[in-house]
C-alpha cells in the first residue's frame, strides 16, 4: 500500500474471518496462509504507517502456514507476544525468549501455533543503518548478519512488547487529535529495537539433514498443488522424489508434524476455499472448485470442509456473494 508512506501517520485496525483475506490485509506484504486446526477463523492487525516503518500487531486463533514477503529494500523485525511453542520459522524453532528477523523482498515460512500473537516492524534499510549508525554508533552488518531467529533478554522482549503495544494503543486514541513529529516516532521503535538486536544471539542453524527433509516437503507440496485432480499417492511421491516410504514419513512428520497425505490434504481444501472466495459467482461453484481440487467425493469433501473452516463450502459462498 504505497499511498501509505507519505508525510503523516497512519493508523487502521482490520479483522477477517478468513486466513488468506487476512494474509492480504497486511499493507504492502506478498503472503498467503494456510489454515491448518479446524475451526472459524478470526484474525485481527492493528497497523501503524510512518514515513519510513510499519508497526503492527498481528492476532489469529488458528494454527496457520504462512509463506511472506515484505517490501524490499527493508527488514522485518517480528517479535511474538504470546507463547510461540510450535512456531517455526523454516526449519528453526523459535523459542519463547526470541525474535525473528528477515531481509524484505525475500520468500520466507512462518509456522504459528493457535492464539498467536506477533509484533512486526519493517523499516526501510538505510534509515536502519543511519539510526544504528547516528544514535547507537553500531555498524548495521553486526545486526543484519544474524538474519533467523536471534535468542533475546527475556525481560527485555517484555517490556520493548510493552512498549510497542501502548504505541499502537496511544496513536488508535489520538489519530484525530494528535500530530507529533513522526520520525521521534520511528526513533522511539529504533531505539526500543536496537539494544535486543545488538545483544541478541542468533542460535545454530539448522542441520543438512533438517534443511534436506525440508527440501523434500516443499517438494512434495510443489508437486500435489501442481496437478490437484490427479490424486497423487504417498508411492507416487516417493518415486517422484527419490525417497523411501518410511523417509517421506519422518520428513513430513518432522517438518509440519502430520502424515503426508493429511498435509496435503488440507493444503488441498486451502486451495479450494481460496477458488471458491475468487469464483463465488459461477455456476455451480462448490462442484466446480472440489472437483477442480481433486475431491471427487463430494459427501465426504464437504465433511471435510466443514471440520477445517467452520461453515459448509455453500455457506462461504453464500457469505461472499452477501458481502
Amino acid at each position: 500500500m504505497q499511498g501509505m508512506r507519505g508525510h503523516n501517520a497512519q493508523w487502521r485496525m482490520t479483522t477477517s474471518g478468513d486466513a488468506d483475506d487476512h494474509a492480504h490485509n497486511l499493507s504492502r506484504w506478498v503472503q498467503e496462509y494456510n489454515q491448518f486446526s479446524a475451526g472459524t477463523f478470526v484474525g485481527q492487525i492493528t497497523e501503524l504507517w510512518l514515513p519510513h516503518t510499519q508497526l503492527f500487531l498481528e492476532s489469529t486463533n488458528q494454527i496457520l502456514h504462512q509463506s511472506c514477503a515484505a517490501w524490499s529494500k527493508a527488514l522485518w523485525f517480528g517479535i511474538p507476544v504470546s507463547r510461540t511453542s510450535g512456531a517455526r520459522m523454516g526449519t528453526i524453532d523459535i523459542p519463547e525468549h526470541s525474535i525473528v528477523f528477515k531481509q524484505g523482498g525475500t520468500q520466507f515460512e512462518l509456522f504459528t501455533p493457535a492464539d498467536f500473537d506477533i509484533i512486526g516492524i519493517v523499516i526501510d534499510e538505510d534509515i536502519f543503518a543511519r539510526y544504528l549508525q547516528e544514535v547507537e554508533h553500531v555498524d548495521s552488518y553486526q545486526i543484519t548478519r544474524k538474519q533467523g531467529v536471534m535468542a533475546v533478554n527475556a525481560q527485555a522482549k517484555v517490556e520493548v512488547c510493552g512498549a510497542l503495544i501502548h504505541m499502537l494503543n496511544a496513536q488508535q486514541t489520538n489519530q484525530n487529535t494528535y500530530t507529533p513529529p513522526y520520525h521521534s516516532f520511528e526513533d522511539r521503535i529504533l531505539s526500543y529495537l536496537a539494544p535486543l538486536l545488538y545483544t541478541g544471539t542468533a542460535p545454530a542453524p539448522s542441520t543438512p539433514r533438517n534443511l534436506n527433509r525440508h527440501r523434500i516437503v516443499e517438494r512434495a507440496r510443489d508437486i500435489v498443488l501442481a496437478a490437484p485432480t490427479e490424486g497423487i499417492s504417498i508411492p507416487d511421491l516417493c518415486r517422484a522424489l527419490h525417497v523411501s516410504r518410511r523417509t517421506l514419513q519422518y520428513c513430513f512428520q518432522d517438518v509440519v508434524g502430520m502424515a503426508p497425505l493429511s498435509y496435503l490434504r488440507i493444503l488441498k481444501l486451502n486451495q479450494v476455499r481460496r477458488d471458491l472466495r475468487a469464483h463465488s459467482t459461477r455456476r455451480n461453484p462448490v462442484t466446480q472448485a472440489a472437483l477442480s481440487g481433486g475431491f471427487y467425493h463430494l459427501g465426504q469433501f464437504s465433511a471435510d470442509y466443514r471440520k477445517l473452516f467452520g461453515e459448509t463450502p455453500s455457506q462461504t459462498v453464500a457469505h461472499v456473494n452477501y458481502a
